[in-house]
């Protein structure tokens, strides 16, 4: 088993989740953590939202400033995407972030339904499930560009040096 990779869009509170099967090319946006409300970082929700699959590589979207260098928000996210991957006993891999929250011309999803209300009025819920959808497909374009930017045999290399790794262990 070579493992799933997965994809996170840290933020100072929200960190937008996504990930791509074991073999497919494809990223899809799986929720968000809220990181006041966890004691650790984000690691039991993180491990919740991948279930019991394993973990090849970790892909952190990072916030890089237009000529390539990390200021310090930058710095954070990056140390605690490596944080998260060595306890998900997975690569690090850190991906340029700029333009996914913005949406590249990409529509977000659209819940159905719900209640009439007067234009532009949103209820709680509604608001939270949007905040959720944009954090999660933030994650989704960020891991969308590492999966694009690879050759599908690079991608398929890190995901079996992960489990050879696992099966030495």
């Amino acid at each position: 088993m070579a493992g799933c990779v997965i994809g996170i869009d840290p933020g100072e509170r929200w960190v937008g989740v996504a990930r791509s099967a074991s073999g497919s090319g494809a990223a899809l946006p799986v929720g968000m953590i809220d990181l006041r409300s966890s004691a650790d970082e984000g690691r039991s929700e993180l491990r919740t939202l991948v279930g019991d699959d394993a973990v090849a590589v970790l892909v952190v979207g990072l916030p890089v400033r237009p000529d390539g260098a990390m200021d310090e928000q930058a710095m954070r996210f990056r140390a605690l995407g490596e944080r998260l991957a060595a306890a998900l006993g997975a690569e690090f891999a850190g991906q340029e972030e700029r333009g996914t929250s913005q949406g590249d011309g990409l529509p977000l999803p659209r819940g159905a339904g719900g209640k009439a209300r007067r234009a532009g009025a949103r209820s709680a819920k509604r608001a939270k499930r949007e905040r959720e959808r944009s954090h999660a497909v933030a994650a989704t374009r960020i891991l969308q560009r590492w999966l694009d930017e690879r050759p599908a045999r690079d991608v398929d290399a890190l995901r079996a040096r992960r489990s050879s790794a696992g099966d030495a262990g």
